[in-house]
This record gives structure tokens, sequence and C-alpha cells, in this order.
């Protein structure tokens, strides 16, 4: 047998899967987007310690870098030549480290930046330093394709490399923040800060020109923005199930199922609903007219639909308590719907007045009065919100 569904249960079902489409997409954002500083250098932050900047203006030099998230072990896929930026990595697995390894022997390119590169490549000695609050300058110390067009650079570094290990382009006294050696048929370019390429620092001195030296020339090769040692091999649907965000989807996946619940079809036979009538039944209306008339107290209803009125002109144009009569009737006169004699009004408001204070008032004039009041007042629109929606 098939399953028959509704059409307004399907209306509800694509509903609330775009709405959990559309969380899930936010939390993806949220996950890649940051506009504040203590952040690592990737590629999809804007904030200061990010490195938006730097992946666009790779973008915009005609370099068409790539973000790399799958596992470093398809980085043998590669051709050789290509350059691969590792920017800040935080500790993955032993095979994931040596996959980098093993795509630098076969002729790879790798900028990697912090004190990361000691897990990648161990073999090259570094020396802590006294740490820089500010941005240090840097002046090129000898000719090569990584101080081409450089006169100095700016980093605040953690660390310094050992001046006997490889190329150091850059010095100040006997500090030096970036090397360069071969590994294998590929080579290395370690800078021992990510500030070059960070949002903050990348319009600093020469570091922008820094970062296209070290990638190469564009067109000589692919260039890939390493993102998968930024979330320690994890995807974004790893990232959601293992922080809090997890209870948000928990969450709103159990307040759909519960509206789905809610507005299914019904288990039992359907019914007409009983309406509750909103006007007063007419049997307590004709119960109190006759209440009235066998008290003789026809001025009583008079009495009370004129000091609504009243208060209604009050209310809508703010017609003083102790207005005359002959300034209400102006009031009415002036704003009333269609053409009023002010004689007319006068005289008419004159007798309600005069039948409030008189018992033996006929009912048929009260009717009378009564309705010219319901008259004005609809004519005037003094009826409140509430009135209307209960007429």
């Amino acid at each position: 047998m098939s399953l028959k569904i509704a059409p307004a249960d399907k209306k509800l079902f694509v509903v609330f899967t775009l709405l959990l489409a559309l969380t899930l997409v936010v939390v993806a954002v949220v996950v890649h987007t940051d506009a504040g500083t203590g952040v690592l250098p990737t590629s999809y932050s804007a904030g200061n310690t990010g490195a938006k900047a730097a992946f666009m203006l790779l973008e915009q030099m005609g370099y068409a870098p790539q973000r790399w998230n799958s596992d470093p072990r398809r980085l043998e896929q590669l051709l050789p030549h290509t350059t691969l930026v590792i920017a800040e990595p935080i500790a993955g697995e032993d095979q994931d480290v040596e996959a980098v390894r093993r795509f630098v022997t076969k002729g790879g390119r790798v900028l990697i930046t912090g004190t990361g590169g000691r897990i990648f490549f161990p073999q090259h000695r570094v020396r802590p330093g006294m740490p820089h609050f500010q941005w240090k300058a840097y002046k090129a110390v000898e000719p090569s394709d990584l101080t081409r067009g450089i006169d100095e650079i700016v980093m605040a570094p953690e660390f310094y490399f050992d001046s006997t290990q490889g190329e150091t382009p850059f010095l100040d006294d006997d500090e030096r923040p970036v090397i360069r050696f071969p590994y294998g048929t590929g080579e290395v370019i370690w800078w021992s800060s990510a500030d070059p390429l960070t949002n903050a620092a990348i319009r600093e001195k020469n570091n922008a020109q820094l970062l296209l030296n070290s990638v190469g020339e564009p067109g000589h090769g692919q260039v890939f923005w390493d993102e998968y040692f930024h979330q320690n091999g994890k995807t974004v649907v790893d990232s959601i199930f293992e922080s809090p965000l997890r209870w948000g989807v928990l969450q709103i996946a159990l307040v759909g199922m519960v509206v789905m619940f809610t507005f299914s079809r019904p288990f039992g036979p359907r019914r007409e609903s009983v309406a509750i009538p909103r006007t007063a039944p007419m049997e307590y209306v004709e119960t109190l007219a006759a209440l009235y008339h066998r008290a003789g107290a026809a001025h009583i209803p008079v009495e009370v639909v004129y000091e609504r009125f009243r208060a209604g002109l009050q209310r809508r144009y703010s017609v003083r308590t102790d207005a005359t009569t002959e300034q209400v009737a102006q009031t009415i006169v002036e704003h009333y719907a269609g053409k009023a004699d002010l004689a007319h009004v006068v005289n008419t408001l004159r007798e309600i007045e005069a039948s409030v204070s008189d018992p033996k008032f006929e009912v048929t004039r009260a009717t009378v009065l009564v309705r010219q009041l319901h008259e004005w007042s609809s004519r005037l629109k003094l009826a409140t919100e509430r009135e209307q929606r209960w007429k």
C-alpha cells in the first residue's frame, strides 16, 4: 500500500527542509568567517589575523589559487612545481605529515609559516628569540628571487633560524626570520611568522611582494592554499557535531518533528469545529430591553450610549469633557461624513441631555435618539478596534 501525503503536509515538509538547509549554511559560514583577532590565518577569515586578503591577491595576480581541504595523501596526484601554502598548521597525524614531505620530495614547493613547520621538517634547527610585540623590519641581505623588488619586510617572529642551514635572505642583527632549503627535488620556504600574509600586515612594507616571490611566477605551476591542517583533518560537519552547535541542530530537528507531527493528518474522523458566535445572543438583548421597559427607564440606555459617544469624541477629536453643546455639535458637523445641519445636531444633543434626567422619557423617542447616536458614531468612526472587530 502506497503512503499518501496530503498537499498541506508536503508544503510543510518542504518549508522545514529549506529552513534546516538555511541553518546549516549559516553555521558553515560562521565556521569559516571571522571578523576579529585570535584566529588562524585561514583564507576564509577577514579578521586581522586571517589571510583572505592574501588569497584574493593571488587571484588578482593570475595565480588562480585553490583551497585544499582534501586528504594530504592526494597531494601525490599533483603535478611537479605545484606550490602549497601551509600557514600556521595544526599538527595532524603522522601519515598526513609524511604525505606533505613526499609531495616536496617529488618536486613540489611548500610555503610554510610558524612553529608548526618543525613538525614537518624537524631536521632544521631553530632557536627561540625575544618575542616582538610590534612589527620589526628585516632588510634583504642578498639578491635572489625571494628578495626581488624588496628592500625590507616587517613581521613579529617568536623564533629565528640557524644561519648555517639553508638560505636566509632577510636579516636584522642576528635575527633571521625566513629560510629556504631544498628537500628532495623540491624546496621549502619557511617563515617564522605568518604576519606578512595576514590581513593586518600584508599592506606593510614589501610583505605582499614577499608572498608573491615565495609562491613563484604566475603560470609556472598550480597554487593551493591549505585549509586541511587548520581543521586538523576535520570537515565542516565534523566541526559542527563536535561543538556546542550540535545541540542547536538537534533542537531544530526536534522542533521540526514536533511541528510536522502537530500538523499531520488526524488519526480519527473529521468533525466540523463549533463556531462560537461573537455577537451577544438575542435572548440577552431582548431580556435587557424588557427589563428597561418594565422599569420605565428608557432614559438609562440613552445616557449610557451618550456617555460612550462623548468618550469617543474626546478620544478621536480631543473634545473636552466640559465642552458645551454647541462645541460638540460643531465638531460633529465638521467631521461628519456627509451633510449635517448644525441646528438639527444642536437640538438633538439638547434633547439627549434633557432625557438623561427624565425618568418618564418615552421609549419610542429613546430608540430614535440611540439610533441617531449610533449613526453619528459610525460616520465619525468613533468605534474602537475591539468594537469594530465584534460588529
